[in-house]
């Protein structure tokens, strides 16, 4: 996104996130995070996230990074939690279950990862009884993919969004057609579902977090308990006998930036870069402006306005262009944006305290 408001504010806005189905309230707040490849110099037993206030460690942490970590489920939005014979931890896109008599016994394999979208769907009743959810006959539609294992069509910006990154693995294949709510459209997979918003296009909805809302699990205030790392201390640590520059690359072919020092990385996410119509800018920058939060204005191809408010953790490399979070999104590995390189908000956030005025940025194919 470029363009912005040189009034810059420290308001902070935890998250925006648009209504799904029912019981959306439960949702408010909620940011978004994105895919670390964090160099450490120890085994993780524990972690914090600052992003929701919640703790993450043991089986459950161990489970956590082998399904992908954030970028397949997200950051922890409850504690471990007995229900019945089952313990149970929530995150936003899905919940980990663990069927063993005690946590501190149990090992990665004994965690079992829930397929969020189906469960929800059928515990919901969508499933059963909304006519999207009911299979329909193969069409042959050029324009659109057919999965005969669930009846389902996918096609539009969902099927673009679906082929691109890491989004299929996360999502598996559709369970529904596409259908609305309002301006909202929204569809449902076996991992999770995805909605698109005229203004904000495709976004993948936090399920998990509904799931715990609907059970009165959902936490998202907590203090850092003594002794534990956060995980944007984790993901940018300063390991002993790193030495050399520390600057960025950005990688707009395979949707990656990439935080180094010297030839080391220390830190990758992805990235939603600009649009077609109004493409990112290649070349060798540096970070001339940081601004912890900001509103953004600008106009669209079509004429019309923008206006984004407390865009989160913004730091400008070359004109109006920045990297900044972007809590509208929760997808990413794509091109979508106005000409920003657009982060989930705790990567944004640790890049952003570990980054300098003058840092070099690369930005290339």
């Amino acid at each position: 996104m470029t363009g912005h408001d040189r009034a810059a504010t420290r308001v902070w806005r935890f998250g925006r996130c648009a209504g799904v189905l029912i019981l959306a309230v439960v949702l408010s707040g909620l940011a978004t995070v994105g895919r670390p490849a964090p160099a450490q110099a120890e085994p993780l037993s524990m972690v914090y996230f600052d992003v929701t206030g919640q703790t993450l460690g043991g089986a459950f942490l161990s489970r956590w990074l082998n399904e992908g970590g954030m970028n397949q489920l997200g950051a922890p939005v409850s504690q471990v939690v007995r229900r019945g014979d089952t313990w149970v931890q929530w995150f936003q896109y899905g919940r980990l279950e663990l069927n063993t008599p005690t946590v501190e016994e149990a090992s990665a394999e004994d965690v079992n990862f829930v397929w969020i979208g189906l469960a929800l769907a059928d515990e919901l009743g969508y499933s059963r009884n909304h006519p999207a959810f009911q299979p329909v006959p193969d069409q042959g539609w050029t324009d659109q993919r057919y999965f005969p294992e669930t009846g389902h069509t996918l096609g539009n910006a969902f099927l673009q969004s679906w082929e691109t990154g890491q989004t299929a693995r996360r999502l598996g294949v559709p369970i529904s057609q596409e259908f609305s709510i309002g301006s909202t459209v929204y569809q449902y997979f076996q991992r999770g579902a995805l909605s698109w918003e005229p203004n904000y296009g495709v976004n993948l909805v936090p399920l998990g977090a509904l799931d715990a809302g609907l059970r009165g699990q959902l936490r998202l205030t907590g203090s850092q308990p003594e002794g534990v790392p956060s995980y944007g201390e984790r993901v940018l640590m300063n390991l002993p006998g790193l030495q050399g520059e520390r600057w960025i690359d950005i990688n707009l072919s395979t949707y990656t930036l990439t935080a180094y020092v010297g030839n080391t990385p220390v830190m990758t996410t992805v990235l939603v870069d600009g649009a077609p119509a109004t493409p990112t800018v290649r070349g060798t920058f540096a970070i001339y402006w940081k601004l912890p939060s900001q509103t953004m204005r600008g106009f669209n191809t079509d004429g019309s306005e923008y206006v984004t408010e407390d865009v989160p953790w913004v730091m400008y490399f070359y004109a109006d262009f920045a990297i900044h979070g972007a809590y509208w999104r929760y997808s990413f590995g794509y091109s979508a944006s106005h000409g920003c390189v657009n982060l989930p908000v705790a990567d944004a956030a640790a890049l952003y305290a570990w980054a300098y005025e003058g840092m070099r940025v690369e930005v290339h194919d």
